[in-house]
């Protein structure tokens, strides 16, 4: 390995960085107008945790990651639960953050550490 210096100007360096954070913010321009949301007459939505499809497949939104602690299973298990709903019919999946934005925040914080993900969760999965 050789020992090279570079020789940058301020001037080269501000204009450099500069360029690449535009080009970095307009490559990930997210446009939240075009947020797809669930107002379809034709999704069987309860609210925006729970989705009974046709079929009796219920369908549990959890906004909480799943890191090997069983947060994922134990708050779908809690809106079974109150559902009284066939656990074999029960799937979950994660709304996706700009479906948050686009229902002003349904889901609340996506957060999950601290082992918090069903006892900070719990009582709104439940009421819904």
């Amino acid at each position: 390995m050789s020992d090279q210096t570079v020789n940058i100007s301020r001037r080269k360096f501000l204009i450099g960085t500069t360029s690449a954070g535009v080009g970095l913010s307009l490559g990930l321009y997210l446009p939240l107008a075009n947020a797809q949301s669930n107002d379809d007459a034709s999704v069987p939505e309860v609210n925006a945790w729970v989705v009974i499809q046709p079929d009796d497949t219920v369908i549990i939104r959890i906004a909480r990651s799943e890191m090997g602690q069983g947060t994922l299973t134990g708050l779908a298990q809690l809106v079974a639960e109150e559902l009284e709903c066939d656990w074999s019919k029960v799937t979950t999946e994660y709304p996706t953050p700009g479906e948050s934005l686009a229902r002003d925040r349904a889901w609340g914080s996506f957060s999950t550490g601290g082992s918090q993900g069903i006892r900070g969760s719990h009582e709104y999965v439940r009421e819904g």
